[in-house]
């Protein structure tokens, strides 16, 4: 136990996903591996430079991240989070490809952005995950 609060050691996005909430909390206190962004610029098809955006990165700081092997702990919350997003995606719209088509392409919903340009925000994941329920509610959106 780390800072008082279950530790797990986590490899892939997949096993991130499938944690439970007190190991979640561990793992993201003690820093999310930076292979993991890796992994998600490799799910979401975009560059390492498009997710250091997304993590809110300056690339310098990123490769720094890389270089030294973790994330901290507010880095390590927004790769979460867009994780999060995106396998909720595919789950909604049961594939992987779905979902990184979804992420890429302008929607109406946004008034033609694409969700990506939104996950750069929190305002942007919520209503990115608002529009999720409201597609796997089956409201036109």
């Amino acid at each position: 136990m780390a800072n008082g609060i279950a530790d797990k050691s986590v490899e892939t996005l997949t096993q991130l996903d499938g944690l439970p909430q007190a190991e979640l909390i561990g793992a993201i206190t003690n820093g999310l591996p930076s292979s993991l962004a890796r992994e998600l610029a490799r799910k979401l098809e975009v560059t390492l430079e498009y997710v250091a955006g997304l993590l809110r990165l300056n690339p310098r700081t990123f490769q720094r991240r890389l270089d030294e092997g973790l994330l901290s702990l507010s880095e390590s919350e927004r790769l979460w989070e867009l994780s999060r997003l995106f396998y909720r995606a595919v789950d909604v719209l049961e594939s992987e490809p779905g979902a990184v088509h979804w992420f890429k392409n302008p929607i109406q919903a946004l008034g033609w952005a694409t969700p990506l340009a939104y996950a750069r925000t929190a305002v942007g994941l919520r209503e990115l995950d608002n529009i999720l329920g409201r597609i796997e509610h089956g409201v036109y959106s």
